[in-house]
């Protein structure tokens, strides 16, 4: 018997963190939450994703691979660099983003106007 409940919470384990770090790949916008805030710094990171982060957020956003994707890092700078924005960020808990939020950028308005979308 306790063999076979070892193997159930191994197999348990296993899902769940493979639900934990299952990529971001399409997300639809009622699957998003939206943030606001202003933005403070947007510079280029790893792997050419495009980093934001918000006033009094602690969260780091990301637009994966936006520079490969085409979004150019000055003119995005110059649109939004200390505006105040909306963020669609995908609504899913995991290990790594336990509230909820997970950073990724899959759509960012200023105001009613699109900036960068996926959808």
């Amino acid at each position: 018997m306790k063999r076979l409940t070892f193997i159930f919470l191994g197999i348990a384990l296993v899902v769940f963190l493979a639900y934990s770090f299952k990529p971001v790949t399409s997300v639809k916008s009622d699957d998003c939450v939206l943030i606001s805030g202003k933005i403070v710094s947007i510079e280029q990171g790893t792997s050419n994703d495009i980093q934001i982060r918000l006033e009094n957020d602690s969260h780091y956003y990301y637009i994966n691979r936006g520079i490969q994707k085409g979004v150019n890092l000055a003119q995005l700078s110059s649109k939004v660099l200390n505006k105040t924005v909306t963020l669609y960020c995908p609504n899913r808990w995991t290990l790594v983003s336990p509230d909820g939020i997970v950073p990724h950028i899959s759509r960012l308005e200023k105001g009613t106007t699109i900036v960068y979308s996926e959808f």
